[in-house]
């Protein structure tokens, strides 16, 4: 009996994704340009392609491999997966959900296909679609606590708080100590208003975790008071989920409208953008976007690995440096910028004290201090944390910080900062300028 016969495409695929793996392009290409010139209609030439594609930062060619390769095996659900991350990283997220949708229709049993459906529909912020596929994986095992969880969080990030709760418990039942349903528990009773019993759930978990800070900024809140500040591990989770949808949402849902005034405010002092810049939360770099061809240098800080690789895309910024804005402003020189910029970054820090005497001390003469924030009326509080866990700062204490910081006054220019379940979020540009 005769051995079968070898698969001369395989072999030469194999060797394209070693290529890949090593890192050397140049030669998988070559090699891969060899595999679809004598089989342009192999389904695996087309899955290799877009991960070529990939490597190579072409979004565009690996969308265009993977349509191909979805044409050329139509009842096949993995294309259409791959098909899904590769439009969803596109921010293609309406073509993203179809592809996924399809491919959910085509193995409605397999729970590989539904979790990376459920993963698509989370990074479009797609909460409907990612229950309905958590629900059918929970009916395929019954009980899993993975998936228990998942959909937890998923019914907490729609805002169904009352159906989070029940699943929460189910974990807890099932396990007292499980530290993060009892988080998640407290969380929910706390957007519920029912404090004393979120108190009771969060101090059960802090004494489980007692070094999580995210944990203790939610009992602070049960407690009724005011944290000085948002931790940086629930920033930058919340951002680095929020980074392939950003823009599309922010600026065109939401009708974000703070960097492009900011950017104005900016060429209007500085037509020529002779100038260095410092960005603080600087996201996908939006600000930059709208800045253009700044002369000197700009600098972005962000939390968020996932934002600050959006912003990479833009190939404006001089530098992007991923860390706290903290201390990205020690490390700063003194006099070494021409303007600061910090376009919703206070909202996640209530105390801004130091951060604003930081950023007067790495401003030049004549510098520019530009910042965003939430309103809360002046006689309320210096600043009050909202419902929303995000802070609003009044302007009296705003330009009671800048006058100590540098006896500098502050212009205050109102507008919407965006939208949030079809309600206008007010708040106010504030530009102060170092004596």
């Amino acid at each position: 009996m005769s051995a079968p016969a070898a698969d001369p495409v395989l072999a030469r695929l194999v060797a394209v994704e070693a290529s890949i793996r090593a890192g050397d392009l140049a030669a998988a290409g070559a090699a891969l340009g060899t595999v679809l010139a004598i089989a342009p209609n192999d389904v695996r030439a087309a899955l290799v392609e877009a991960v070529f594609a990939r490597a190579s930062q072409d979004s565009h060619r690996e969308i265009s491999a993977l349509r191909r390769a979805v044409a050329l095996t139509p009842r096949w659900p993995v294309p259409r997966l791959e098909l899904g991350k590769a439009l969803a990283r596109a921010d293609e997220q309406d073509a993203a959900a179809a592809a996924v949708d399809k491919a959910v229709e085509l193995a409605p049993d397999d729970l590989g296909v539904l979790e990376a459906a459920v993963a698509v529909a989370n990074q479009a912020g797609n909460y409907a679609s990612a229950e309905r596929y958590l629900r059918a994986a929970l009916a395929l095992q019954p009980g899993n606590r993975q998936i228990t969880r998942a959909l937890a969080v998923c019914c907490f990030g729609g805002a169904r708080y009352a159906e989070a709760e029940l699943l929460y418990r189910q974990l807890f039942d099932a396990d007292d100590r499980d530290a993060q349903a009892l988080a998640g528990l407290g969380e929910c009773l706390v957007q519920l208003r029912r404090r004393d019993e979120a108190v009771v759930s969060l101090e059960r978990a802090l004494a489980l975790q007692p070094d999580d800070a995210s944990i203790r900024f939610n009992l602070a809140i049960a407690r009724g008071e005011t944290p000085a500040t948002q931790p940086n591990e629930m920033t930058e989770a919340l951002f680095d989920g929020y980074s392939m949808r950003f823009d599309r949402h922010l600026v065109g849902e939401l009708k974000y409208r703070v960097p492009k005034r900011v950017a104005e405010l900016v060429r209007e002092r500085h037509p020529d953008l002779r100038i260095d810049v410092l960005d603080l939360g600087c996201g996908t770099g939006l600000t930059g976007v709208y800045l253009g061809g700044v002369k000197g240098s700009l600098v972005g800080v962000d939390l968020s690995a996932g934002m600050l690789e959006r912003a990479q895309r833009h190939a404006i910024y001089t530098r992007l440096v991923h860390d706290d804005l903290r201390a990205e402003l020690r490390r700063s020189a003194a006099a070494s910028y021409d303007c600061v910029i910090a376009n919703d970054v206070f909202v996640y820090v209530g105390d801004i004290a130091q951060i604003v005497a930081d950023c007067f001390r790495v401003l030049r003469r004549g510098g520019m201090l530009i910042f965003s924030c939430e309103t809360a009326d002046d006689g309320e509080h210096d600043f009050v944390l909202r419902q929303s866990k995000r802070y609003a700062h009044s302007r009296a204490y705003l330009e009671r910080l800048c006058s100590t910081a540098d006896g500098a006054r502050v212009a205050f220019e109102n507008l919407d900062l965006r939208q949030e379940n079809q309600v206008a979020i007010p708040g106010f540009i504030g530009v102060a300028q170092r004596r």
